[in-house]
């Protein structure tokens, strides 16, 4: 009998969609490939988090040791939230004093160019 949650129950044949193949080398010195679900790919700081077979689970590689990088980061997808929308704290101060002032520098006038419509 099988429980749910249990190691025995997550053990299955799991066949990627779009497999991508990732060289590692572990903290031993060891080649490991491991054959990943393109979809599943995400980075969490120095990590990538992948689903692998032929269990599906997840693990996490250091992207230090991933002798593919190249390839594993062109497969993680791009994440257009994370862009910035508008100037950063120092941007703004620059932008509201120059605004407040009616002055100008090189450095407003650059920020200016890099938000138009701010």
């Amino acid at each position: 009998m099988r429980v749910a949650g249990s190691r025995e129950s997550r053990r299955s044949d799991f066949s990627p969609a779009r497999p991508l193949t990732i060289r590692y080398r572990n903290f031993r010195g060891e080649e490991k490939t491991f054959t990943a679900d393109e979809e599943s790919l995400r980075r969490k700081h120095n990590h990538i988090i992948a689903r692998v077979a032929p269990t599906g689970e997840y693990i996490s590689l250091s992207r230090d040791r991933i002798q593919n990088l190249y390839e594993v980061d062109g497969a993680l997808p791009h994440d257009v939230a994370r862009e910035p929308r508008g100037p950063n704290a120092r941007e703004r101060q620059v932008l509201a004093y120059h605004k407040k002032y009616k002055t100008t520098s090189p450095l407003y006038e650059s920020i200016r160019a890099k938000y138009p419509d701010w």
